[in-house]
Order: C-alpha cells, then structure tokens, then sequence
C-alpha cells in the first residue's frame, strides 16, 4: 500500500493497543501489517462514503427546484430562438414561392409566344417555307430559355426548405414547439366554449368563494345578517367594507355552493363563540367563558373533602365540563354557578341504634329536636327503642358529593390470639382467663374511600409487623347451663310507660337523683327476672318498699322495688324471664309502678343502656 505524509506519522506515534483475554492473559500487541490493512480499508470506507454524498448531492441538485427552472429557462429560450429562426425561413419560403410563380409566369408567356411562332407558319406559310432554319433557332432558343427559368426556380424552392431544415436539425424542440402553438391554438378555442364568466368573493383580501353574480353576493349577505340577529336577538349589519369582488373565468363546477359560502361567512361574522358548559346529572347549570373557571369551582365545591392524604377525588354525580357555542353577547354568571354548587339538600337516610342510645340522644347528635325525629319515625315508641333498630332521619347532603380516595398509614393493635382449655368447671359459652397474652403492634398501609366525609370502604394494602403477640389462655366451660344461668344481656322487667327516667329530677318541689327508671303499671302486674342469677335482697328496703336485687354471674345486680308482694327468697336460683313478684306502691311513690335498676360495682348506671 501507498502510504502518504499522514499516515507515516501516525504510524510513528502509533501506540500499540491491547486486547484483553476472557481468561486475562498476557495482552498480544497489533503487528503494522494488521494496522496498514485497518488503514487501507477505512481509506476506502471513506473513499465510498464520499463518492455517494457526491452522487447524493448530484441527485439532489439535478431533481432540484433551482435545476428545474434553469432547464425550463434555457428549453424556453430555445423555443424563442426557434421561433425566430424559423419564422425567418417562413418569410424566405414565401419570397421563394412568390419567385418561382414569376418564373412559371414567365415560362407561360414563353409557351405561349412559341405557340404563336408555330401557328404563323399555317397563316403564312409562305414565310415560313422560305425562311425555315431562321424560325427553328429561334424556337430553341425559346425553349432553353424556359427550362433555364424553371431549373431556377426549382433551385431556390430548393433552397428554402433545405434551410428550413436545417434549423429544425439544429433546434430538436421546435416540433415540440410547433405542437404547443397547435394547442394553444385548440385551447384558446376550448377555453371559449368551456368557461364562464363568475365573481371570486374576498373577505378582508382572502377569497372564500365563487358565484355567478353579483346578486348572489347581496343574498348571501342579508341571510347572514338575519341570522346573526336571531342569535343575538338584536339587529345585526354586516361590514361590507371587508367584502369584495372580482371578476373571473371558472368551469360551472367551480362554482361555489351558495349555503355553504353562505356558513363560511356566517363563521366570520363572529355571531357565535366558543365558551363551555357545566352539567351535572344532565342538567345544565350555566356558562364560563374559559375551561378553567369551571374547573376552580368543582375544586371549591371538593376541597372542603379533601384531607393532605388524598390521592385522588371524584364525584358520585356525572359531572361533565363540554365546550359549546353560545352568542357572543352573552352575559357570563359565574357567581350563580357557585351558590348552586354550594347548596345542600335534604334527604332521609336511616340511623341504626347501638348499644346505649337513647331516642332523645340520637336526635341531639343528628342536630334535630326529638319531636322532629319522632315525626319521621311515627310507629317507634320514644321510650322501647332496641339495638339494630333502624331510625329514619334527616341528613343535608351537598349538590356535589365528594368520592375522596387516600393512601394512609397508621399503627394499629393486633389482638392477642387465644387458646381456649376446656373445663367442667365452667358453664357452657362462659370462659376465664388462665393466662393474659398481650396484644401486637402493626403498620398499615390503606386505601380508604370517603364520600363526603364519612368513611365508606377500606382496603389493606401492606402491613409490617412493629411488636409480635403474644398468646392468651382460657378456660372454656363443658358443663350444661342451667336456666338460672345468666345469659349477659337484660330483658325489661315489665312493659310500661316510663313517669321518671334515669338521673336529675324535681320531686315534690326538691332536687333529686333517680337512680332507675320508674316503669308505670298496675298494682299485682308479674315482674320478671331481666336475666338469670341469685337472688341477695328479697324484703321492705326503706324507701324501696318491698325489693328484689338479684346477683349474675357477670357481677351487674339488678333491682326491682315497690313491690306489692315478693316470690322469691334470697339465696334462690333464677332464671331470665322468671316471675320474681308483683308490682304496687309500697315505699316511697306516688303511685304503682316498678323501679328497676342496675348497679356495676356498686355503683347504679343507666338501665336504658343495657335494655333492648
């Protein structure tokens, strides 16, 4: 290989290059044979990278916009000295052919004076007898005289059209031209016969369409003020001053449709514009000019919902922002679409008791007197209301409800599990505690969903285990209970209505503190045992007058007072439901009535809140 300069200074401050092994071996250095041949091949990439973006360039100028019209230039100027040339041989041709018929005009004026020359011999033929050789000269010399002038002419005829040949030879595109000119001709006829006369309509310099007339254009123009003035319900003028005609030659195909020209500068009048709409539920409720104002206010309408863990809301209503066109004289309110989407309505739900709730209490806590809670609720009893019963009420809902979703985290208690022992000892269902576990700790992660606050669905996403649990053990009693057992829920002792409930009241012009309920009924009603135990007071108890207190097993005591009789004796045995006495008015009352009570550790707490 031909090494130039270059190349023989790189090879001199040339490094040799390793090449590590997978194994890492002794690294092999390039020999200057294996570098020369590296170099001749990218010496020839390079040669033939640079011959196609020569080829490539060359292309690309060739079937260029700038290479077109240069040709178009030079056919063009061709076509013109053609032209020239050859009408320069057209006015050549015709002298030619004006001088070869002079000749042929000569030549007849010679035929025709030989004739004469022949038909003298038969007028005087004595002449001609004498004077023979003399005539003969003579009539050659006519002859050679024409033939000469005919010959002549042929030649310059001749001439001419090798001339004319030769500018054709000279210039190939003078047939095309001559084919062109035959068109141009033909077309000129076509355009005649195929092209009408029509007005191009411009708006502001910008045509827009084509009509046939002038009166066209004053139609199109009335039916677009009339209809920009049903849309603002005002009277509306077109601007002619932006409108104009002008003159032109189309096809009848070219004409424009005048409805749709008629839409077109309907569109320009402006009459219409673009705004968006807020529905909810299908309902419209109004107009903004921007998208983004209505969106604000759903934001106003949902952040009162929304917490620092939301990651994302919707709402339970179908709620639609859409653009529309409306009249661009409208008046937009956004403030009227604020007040609607701030508004609550009323609707009934139900309320369901718990354990502990009491009629009066559930109203207070729903914001509402008891007497409108009552009116909702007219075939409940006020003072026998039970868990699990279901309560219609009054909720305000807002316009939007809010469907909030968060991601939270938090710790909570994982309850001790429990092994239970069995036991002869214990009644069946009633267990005791051998060994107390204690509960774990976890953290949670959550997807919870709101809707207006009020949590209705949560899903575990993760947990992580803070503290392990521990277990607990219990007993878990075999032996059958007996009917006297207790079963750890109360029944009501009588059925009646309550004259003095639990805590406050004034009596007989004092302050005073019931400790039960007084349950109105006549005097000998059956009382009966609220739940299974023994009986520990059975006897006159002061102001109790005649009482029964019996002992459950949970440890609570209940009392039934003022009895006109009693049938049981302490240490007795029994069960929830038993007849225990009768009711009157013994100690002190104002009337027959039963006072129960309950005490836990002593201490007597609200028997509404263990009653069903």
């Amino acid at each position: 290989m031909k090494q130039t300069e270059n190349d023989s200074k790189n090879m001199k401050n040339l490094e040799p290059q390793k090449v590590s092994g997978e194994s890492g071996s002794a690294d092999k250095p390039r020999s200057w044979r294996e570098y020369i041949e590296e170099t001749e091949a990218a010496e020839k990439k390079a040669e033939r990278q640079a011959a196609k973006e020569r080829a490539a360039q060359l292309r690309k100028e060739k079937h260029s916009v700038n290479a077109w019209k240069e040709k178009a230039k030079t056919a063009l100027e061709g076509a013109k000295t053609a032209v020239s040339e050859a009408k320069a041989m057209l006015d050549e041709a015709i002298a030619a052919r004006s001088e070869a018929k002079a000749a042929q005009n000569e030549v007849k004026a010679e035929k025709n004076e030989v004739k004469i020359e022949e038909d003298k011999p038969r007028t005087a033929g004595k002449r001609l007898q004498k004077e023979p050789a003399k005539e003969n000269a003579a009539g050659s010399e006519a002859l050679e005289r024409i033939r000469g002038l005919t010959a002549n002419g042929r030649d310059q005829v001749s001439g001419v059209l090798n001339k004319f040949r030769d500018v054709i030879a000279r210039h190939p595109v003078s047939p095309l031209l001559y084919v062109t000119l035959l068109v141009v001709v033909v077309g000129a006829v076509f355009f005649n016969s195929t092209y009408t006369r029509a007005y191009a309509v411009n708006v502001d310099g910008q045509e827009i369409g084509v009509v046939s007339s002038e009166d066209d254009v004053e139609a199109i123009v009335r039916n677009v003020e009339s209809r920009a003035s049903d849309i603002l319900g005002e009277e509306f003028s077109f601007d002619t001053e932006k409108l104009s005609t002008v003159a032109v030659f189309v096809t009848p195909d070219e004409l424009s449709d005048a409805a749709a020209l008629e839409d077109t500068l309907f569109e320009d009048v402006g009459a219409l514009t673009q705004a968006y709409g807020l529905r909810v539920d299908g309902n419209e409720l109004g107009y903004a000019a921007t998208e983004q104002e209505l969106q604000d206010l759903l934001m106003e309408a949902a952040r009162p919902y929304l917490t620092e863990d939301t990651i994302n809301y919707d709402f339970v209503e179908d709620v639609e922002v859409y653009p529309v066109e409306v009249p661009s004289n409208t008046q937009y309110d956004v403030e009227k679409i604020r007040a609607t989407l701030s508004e609550f309505r009323v609707e009934q739900s139900t309320y369901v008791v718990k354990k502990g709730d009491t009629f009066n209490a559930i109203a207070y806590s729903l914001d509402m007197w008891p007497i409108e809670l009552s009116v909702l609720n007219p075939d409940v009893i006020v003072d026998k209301i039970w868990v699990d019963q279901e309560l219609i009420i009054q909720e305000a809902v807002p316009f939007l409800s809010v469907q909030n979703f968060t991601d939270e985290t938090y710790e909570e208690t994982v309850p001790s599990p429990v092994e239970y022992i069995e036991t002869a000892d214990l009644y069946v269902g009633d267990t005791k505690v051998k060994e107390q576990g204690e509960d774990g700790l976890q953290r949670v992660n959550a997807r919870v969903t709101y809707v207006n606050g009020v949590e209705v669905d949560r899903e575990i996403l993760t947990t992580e285990t803070l503290k392990e649990p521990t277990t607990t053990y219990a007993y878990t009693g075999t032996t059958p209970r007996p009917v006297t057992a207790s079963n750890g829920y109360f029944i009501w002792p009588v059925r009646g209505t309550i004259t003095s409930n639990f805590g406050g009241r004034n009596l007989w012009g004092r302050y005073d503190f019931h400790l039960g309920l007084d349950i109105a009924c006549r005097t000998g009603t059956s009382i009966k045992a609220a739940d299974g135990g023994t009986v520990i007071k059975a006897g006159w108890s002061g102001s109790y007058g005649n009482l029964v207190a019996i002992r459950h097993d949970n440890g609570y005591v209940t009392y039934y007072a003022h009895n006109s009789s009693l049938l049981v004796s302490v240490g007795q045995k029994v069960y929830q439901g038993q007849i225990i006495a009768r009711s009157g008015a013994t100690g002190n009352v104002s009337g027959p009535h039963c006072h129960f009570e309950v005490r836990i550790n002593n201490t007597s707490v609200n028997p509404r809140n263990y009653l069903p």
